[in-house]
């Protein structure tokens, strides 16, 4: 019996001491004819198995159309550094390359107190950044809010003291 979902997939060893995400780049051509955001990011979680004291990380993406190339990001945290990779999943597999992916990125640092960081979102609720809590690899999830003032929907972001974070943003720049 022929599956009902398919789904590429793609397969990462983590030495010890890394922890590697991956994120799938979406494109809505009619959420951007509307005047959404084009872009948005989306986490791709994944399943684990240990082989011989290293992790591999087992991720898989279900495929809309059989033709369909996605652009992945691969976002690797260690101890000291972050390293940030893309590529692209098609039905041969993944394949680490440059990509036209329009992709920013940067730190977060706070050593105050606990810091709230506020996004806009677009009304269709998609997001174009994640916030990553680089000692535990895992996102920072916003609460959201609507504006009164300006009618918007936002998020809030706890960025904790003395923690660093990584904020990765795709963005579009269309006409």
């Amino acid at each position: 019996m022929e599956s009902l979902l398919q789904a590429n997939k793609f397969e990462v060893i983590d030495m010890p001491g890394m922890n590697t995400l991956a994120f799938l780049i979406k494109k809505d051509y009619e959420a951007y004819a509307q005047g959404y955001a084009l872009l948005s990011l989306e986490r791709i979680r994944s399943t684990e198995v240990e082989e011989e004291g290293k992790i591999k990380k087992i991720f898989n993406v279900f495929v809309d159309d059989e033709d369909e190339v996605d652009d992945i990001v691969l976002l690797i945290l260690t101890d000291r550094k972050a390293f940030l990779s893309t590529g692209v999943l098609d039905n041969n597999g993944f394949r680490t390359e440059e990509t036209n992916i329009p992709l920013s990125y940067g730190s977060i640092y706070n050593i105050e107190g606990v810091e709230y960081k506020e996004v806009n979102y677009t009304p269709d609720m998609k997001r174009n950044f994640a916030i990553i809590d680089s000692q535990t690899g895992e996102e920072v999830k916003p609460s959201f809010y609507k504006d009164e003032a300006t009618g918007l929907i936002k998020g809030r972001c706890k960025i904790m003291p003395n923690r660093p974070y990584i904020v990765l943003e795709v963005r579009f720049e269309g006409d």
